[in-house]
């Protein structure tokens, strides 16, 4: 895998993402959603449950 990107957030996430301004959260966050949306409508298997998972882990933030 030579993607930066890839190897960066799979190497160490916390310190990846930590890196990240909020914009930059934000539309990583919104990127996740639209492509698991997407395939989870194509009908792949994963894809559901992953973005369920997403969903429960914001509907849990305490602001």
């Amino acid at each position: 895998m030579s993607n930066p990107f890839i190897l960066a957030i799979k190497t160490d996430p916390g310190q990846f993402l930590g890196e990240l301004d909020t914009s930059e959260l934000k539309a990583v966050v919104e990127g996740c959603v639209e492509v698991l949306e997407k395939r989870a409508k194509k009908g792949e298997s994963e894809a559901p449950a992953a973005l369920q998972s997403l969903y429960r882990s914001v509907a849990n933030i305490e602001i």
